[in-house]
């Protein structure tokens, strides 16, 4: 499991309302976006850019780096929350995400809050289009991020 910042623990949650805060579909995974990824990260995995190390490997094709899904998911993450209000954030990867995957990110309230009731924890959920879970994860938000409505992309 990968924890950008860990929350703190000492902290009290209690039940928030649940419920869907943000959904969007990705366009489709390309090799291009892996070659991108592989150069700003440094992760130069060949079974992430080389067809023929991926076979070795035992897949039929590449796949795309598990931090590649949980950055876009981030993104969506801070669609959800706005600048600056992500606390944590961790994912788990399920399953490979391939070349040509379309995938959906759902971010959604987990129905818990701090008692202090400044944060929330929602769930975000990676998934391809026949609905395999490909990644998930949790992340606490601001309070003050879900009380005011966002339009799309705001």
């Amino acid at each position: 499991m990968t924890d950008a910042t860990a929350a703190p623990a000492d902290r009290k949650a209690t039940e928030a309302p649940a419920g869907p805060l943000v959904t969007r579909i990705l366009p489709p995974v390309t090799r291009t976006y892996l070659a991108l990824y592989a150069g700003a990260s440094g992760d130069h995995n060949p079974v992430h850019i080389d067809i023929d190390a991926a076979r070795v490997a035992g897949l039929d094709d590449v796949i795309a780096h598990g931090m590649l899904s949980m950055a876009w998911a981030g993104r969506v993450l801070e669609e959800a929350a706005g600048p600056g209000s992500v606390q944590s954030y961790r994912m788990r990867f399920t399953a490979p995400v391939r070349v040509g995957d379309r995938l959906t990110v759902t971010v959604s309230r987990a129905g818990r809050q701090t008692a202090d009731e400044t944060a929330t924890d929602v769930e975000v959920l990676v998934a391809d289009t026949e609905g395999a879970v490909k990644a998930r994860g949790t992340a606490r938000i601001s309070q003050h991020a879900l009380r005011a409505p966002r339009s799309p992309g705001a």
